[in-house]
């Protein structure tokens, strides 16, 4: 047999290649997309190679992310030649790891808080959004109020004089990081950075004073989806104990050196919630 070919298995002779237009359910949604086979015309059977099944699953994927608006492989990879970037620097721009660029510029779909990031990164704005969780800046009455909601949830105390946080901000930190990934926005507008005690504020120690004397009415009110992702958080951690230990179980925490930044694309990689 010569190289690129195939023989049909019921001995009927060369196979030749099919292009077709085939249509599916996928995560929902109805999508078509085009296929490559080899079929033998005499019994109709089809058979794909590797890199012919590969391709498939990929135009699954591409046909799936057009219809639901997110960016496709090669939408990533003409953007990223656009701007002369290489997957390297597309990851730092995004704030996502290499890795995951070479996953998602080959078939793996992005969710849509790392698309957002990804979309902010050929827009030159990555700035402010993936360390702040898609708001303009950190809002301190906000925080007061996530706190304050969280402390009635639970029934515990929060925000006691001479806490540093410790255990707020993990709460906080849940919060805002779900709130991206399920709304495409943080709560609180907070950044974060991995400390040897667990994700915190960064600057908490300037800010848990500004924190305390900040006037909760004058922030905006949660709305219902924010105040549903403060009550599973809640449900989910009904301890400072629990919420503690669980965000030192998180890669998002453990896979940064002391003090970096931790940036909500990272949100996509919690288990614990």
């Amino acid at each position: 047999m010569m190289i690129g070919t195939i023989n049909c298995p019921n001995d009927h002779g060369e196979m030749i290649i099919t292009v077709a237009e085939k249509e599916t359910t996928f995560r929902g949604e109805i999508i078509t997309y085009p296929t490559e086979t080899h079929e033998c015309k005499k019994c109709g059977m089809n058979v794909g190679t590797i890199s012919q099944t590969a391709a498939v699953q990929n135009a699954i994927a591409d046909a799936y992310r057009k219809k639901v608006g997110l960016l496709t492989g090669q939408e990533m990879k003409e953007k990223r030649a656009a701007k002369g970037w290489s997957q390297k620097e597309l990851a730092e721009k995004s704030g996502v790891g290499i890795a995951s660029i070479k996953r998602w510029e080959n078939g793996i779909i992005q969710t849509r808080s790392v698309n957002e990031a990804l979309k902010s990164a050929f827009q030159d704005s990555r700035v402010g959004d993936i360390y702040t969780g898609n708001r303009v800046k950190i809002s301190l009455s906000r925080i007061k109020l996530v706190c304050n909601t969280f402390a009635a949830e639970l029934g515990l105390g929060l925000l006691d004089e001479g806490d540093m946080l410790l255990f707020d901000a993990k709460y906080l930190w849940y919060a805002d990081m779900l709130a991206f990934r399920l709304l495409g926005r943080s709560i609180t507008g907070a950044n974060y950075a991995a400390l040897p005690h667990g994700p915190q504020l960064n600057n908490y120690k300037e800010l848990v004073s500004l924190i305390r004397a900040a006037d909760e009415t004058e922030a905006d009110p949660l709305t219902a989806e924010e105040k549903r992702i403060i009550t599973r958080v809640a449900r989910t951690f009904p301890t400072k104990r629990l919420v503690y230990d669980a965000a030192h179980r998180e890669e998002a925490w453990k896979s940064k050196g002391s003090g970096e930044a931790i940036p909500y694309s990272d949100a996509d990689q919690l288990t614990e919630i």
